[in-house]
């Protein structure tokens, strides 16, 4: 009997040792909120050094700022790749009120030079409008209307890309109307300006691929499409090149943005 009870004693010993040797488990989402919560302190720490706080001395190290920036590369990078393709898709109404919102703090300022105005530059957004500005579809009359003026506003660099770009899908529609003398336009504003930069390369666009289409080239897609809306996006690239030809003689871009 007494052996039974010090082998039972010496099984009940071992028992605990090993469960308090037993690894404990934390949960994944626990260890991402612990790290928030570190990255959130720092974060204050900075916040409160910059602002001067009194006190004790709660300036945080160098190491410290540096393990706040690479925490933030991290989410930002984590963020982007899980991100969806249909995600990265501009909505056609946000870059409609990106335009909108820049007329209206351009024209505050006029009436209040000293107001500070809300809209803030969007190189994405200015990118997504300058490359559907021919497509009707996701830039409006309306919406072109405010971005011809948007654009002549604009440096002078970018004022010249996309002028060479309206000469370029000018000369095309006129070529196209050429070799169709049975379909296009009635010619009646065909002047010099289609014309002008007749040494650049003709097919600048060829192989160049379009944002949602990774088939077909921007030429490709061109060709598909019927004669009016090709002879649409002729109108629209005149009006660019008419309207940057006033911007240089001192003059403004008419309103309207294209014919019906």
């Amino acid at each position: 009997r007494r052996s039974s009870a010090l082998s039972k004693q010496h099984n009940t010993m071992g028992a605990g040792k090993n469960k308090s040797h037993r690894k404990k488990r934390i949960s994944k989402h626990v260890i991402q909120a612990e790290e928030r919560k570190k990255q959130s302190q720092l974060e204050d720490q900075l916040l409160s050094a910059a602002d001067g706080g009194g006190g004790a001395d709660t300036s945080p190290t160098s190491e410290q700022s540096h393990e706040v920036k690479r925490k933030k590369k991290e989410t930002s990078a984590a963020s982007a790749s899980s991100q969806s393709p249909a995600s990265k898709t501009k909505d056609p109404e946000e870059a409609a009120s990106y335009l909108r919102l820049w007329k209206y703090d351009r024209d505050s300022k006029k009436t209040n030079p000293k107001s500070s105005g809300t809209w803030k530059f969007n190189k994405n957004t200015q990118s997504w409008l300058l490359r559907h500005m021919y497509d009707a579809d996701k830039v409006n009359k309306t919406t072109y209307t405010l971005l011809i003026e948007y654009i002549c506003q604009g440096g002078e660099g970018s004022r010249c890309r996309v002028e060479e770009d309206a000469k370029r899908r000018a000369r095309r529609y006129k070529e196209w109307e050429k070799a169709n003398p049975s379909q296009g336009g009635d010619g009646k504003d065909d002047k010099a300006e289609e014309d002008d930069g007749a040494t650049k390369e003709k097919s600048q666009s060829k192989g160049k691929k379009i944002e949602g289409n990774d088939e077909k080239s921007e030429e490709e897609l061109w060709n598909e499409l019927n004669e009016h809306d090709k002879r649409k996006e002729y109108k629209r690239a005149r009006k660019v090149m008419e309207s940057l030809k006033a911007v240089r003689e001192g003059g403004t871009p008419e309103g309207d943005a294209e014919d019906k």
